[in-house]
C-alpha cells in the first residue's frame, strides 16, 4: 500500500503498538496519536511471571498449579516502553489534546476504549450493542507483597465477595474488588462514600492484604458494560481493543486481545492495495478467532454473576473446578495436561460429573 495518513485517536497499548508497527513498516506515511486523558512516568517496569494461582472458597485456599507461566506488568510501563518506540519510529504524538473533530486523514484508527469518541463520532455506523451486567466492582492498587496471583471468594455480613488480585511490580499489585448485586443493596454499599466502601474492603480482605492499605486511583464502584459492535468499520473509521469489544476483566487478556487487533490491523494493511480493502480484510480474517475470544468473555462473566450462588451450593474444590471450565474451553484432559496436581486432587474427592 502506497504512504497514508493514519489518524490513531487513543494512546493506550492498541493505538500506540498500531502507530508504531504501521510507521515502522511505511516510513513515509503520516501517523499520529491523540490521546486527551493518558500520562506517562519515566520508567520501565518488568513483567512478572506467575506460575501458579491460589482461589480461596471462604477459609479454603485451593492451589492451582499451572505447566506454564502467565504474567502482568504495570500498565504506565507498558504504555511508557511504546510510547518510546513511537518516539523512535518518528510517529507524532499529541498528548492531554481534547478532540473537537474526527481527524481528516485517510485512515481513522479508534483505540479509544469503552467509552470510543470514534464509535460515537456523527457520521459513523458501527452498530453499538451493550449489555450491562449487575455486579459491582472497582479497581485498586496496593503495596501489599502477592506471592502469587490469586481469586479470594469471601463471605462477609450475609454478603458476598470476590477480589482478583496479583503482584505487577516489585512493590505494587492490582487489587479488584467485586460483589454481587444483592449483596451491594443488602449491605448497603450504594449509600457508602468511596472511601467507606474501600475501608470495607480492607477489613474484609484484611488477611490478603497483610496490614497495608487499598491505593484508590479514581476507583469508582460501577457495573461492567460488554459493549460491542456489528460492524468493526465505517468508511474510513476503524476500531481496535475496547472500542470494538469490551473484553472483561475475568479473562485477564484485554490488553493482549487489543494488541492483537493491531497486529492483525497492521497487516491487513500490508496485505492490500487500499484502505477499503485492508479494513475488509481485517474484519474477515480478525473476526473468527476474536469471536471464540469474546464468547469465552461471556461465559465467564455470566459465572461471575451467579458466584454467590455457587458458593451457597459447591464445596471449595467443586467450585475451583466449576470456575476453571466456566468458559467451554477447557475440559479434563486439557485440565490434566495443564493443571495435573490440581486435577489429581479434585478427581480424588469430586462427586460432580466430569466435563470431559
Amino acid at each position: 500500500m502506497k504512504p497514508l495518513h493514519a489518524a490513531v485517536v487513543g494512546g493506550g497499548p492498541s493505538g500506540l503498538y498500531f502507530a508504531y508497527l504501521l510507521k515502522k513498516s511505511s516510513p513515509a506515511s503520516r501517523v499520529t496519536v491523540v490521546e486527551q486523558n493518558e500520562s506517562y512516568r519515566g520508567f520501565i517496569g518488568r513483567m512478572h511471571r506467575n506460575k501458579n494461582q491460589l482461589v480461596y472458597h471462604g477459609d479454603d485456599a485451593i492451589m492451582v498449579d499451572s505447566t506454564g507461566y502467565g504474567g502482568a506488568i504495570s500498565r504506565l510501563s507498558l504504555l511508557t516502553m511504546l510510547r518510546g518506540l513511537c518516539d523512535d519510529a518518528g510517529v507524532e504524538l499529541h498528548f492531554a489534546t481534547r478532540m473537537q473533530r474526527i481527524p481528516d486523514a485517510d485512515l481513522v484508527v479508534g483505540a479509544d476504549g469503552v467509552n470510543s469518541v470514534v464509535r460515537t463520532a456523527e457520521g459513523s455506523d458501527f452498530g453499538v450493542r451493550a449489555e450491562k451486567l449487575t455486579n459491582w466492582f472497582a479497581w485498586y492498587g496496593t503495596r501489599a507483597r502477592f506471592d502469587t496471583p490469586a481469586l479470594n471468594f469471601r463471605k462477609h455480613q450475609g454478603g458476598h465477595f470476590v477480589a482478583h488480585y496479583y503482584p505487577y511490580s516489585d512493590d505494587m499489585g492490582t487489587f479488584v474488588a467485586e460483589c454481587d448485586a444483592r449483596t451491594w443493596s443488602r449491605l448497603g454499599l450504594g449509600a457508602m462514600a468511596d472511601a467507606e466502601r474501600q475501608r470495607l474492603m480492607e477489613t474484609i480482605f484484611a488477611d490478603a492484604l497483610k496490614g497495608e492499605r487499598l491505593i484508590s486511583n479514581k476507583s469508582i464502584w460501577r457495573n461492567f458494560v460488554a459493549a460491542g459492535t456489528e460492524r468493526w468499520y465505517s468508511g474510513n473509521r476503524v476500531l481496535l481493543g475496547d472500542a470494538l469489544n469490551s473484553a472483561h476483566f475475568s479473562i485477564g487478556s484485554g490488553t493482549r486481545i487489543a494488541m492483537e487487533d493491531s497486529i492483525a490491523l497492521w497487516e491487513a494493511l500490508e496485505a492490500s492495495e487500499a484502505v477499503p480493502q485492508a479494513l475488509e480484510r481485517f474484519e474477515r480474517e480478525r473476526r473468527p478467532t476474536k469471536q471464540k475470544l469474546l464468547k469465552a468473555a461471556r461465559a465467564s462473566y455470566l459465572w461471575y454473576e451467579a458466584f454467590a450462588d455457587k458458593m451457597q451450593a459447591m464445596a471449595p474444590l467443586d467450585f475451583v473446578y466449576d470456575f476453571m471450565t466456566r468458559t467451554g474451553r477447557m475440559d479434563d484432559a486439557r485440565l490434566r495436561e495443564q493443571h495435573p496436581q490440581f486435577m489429581r486432587r479434585y478427581e480424588a474427592c469430586s462427586t460432580l460429573p466430569s466435563k470431559s
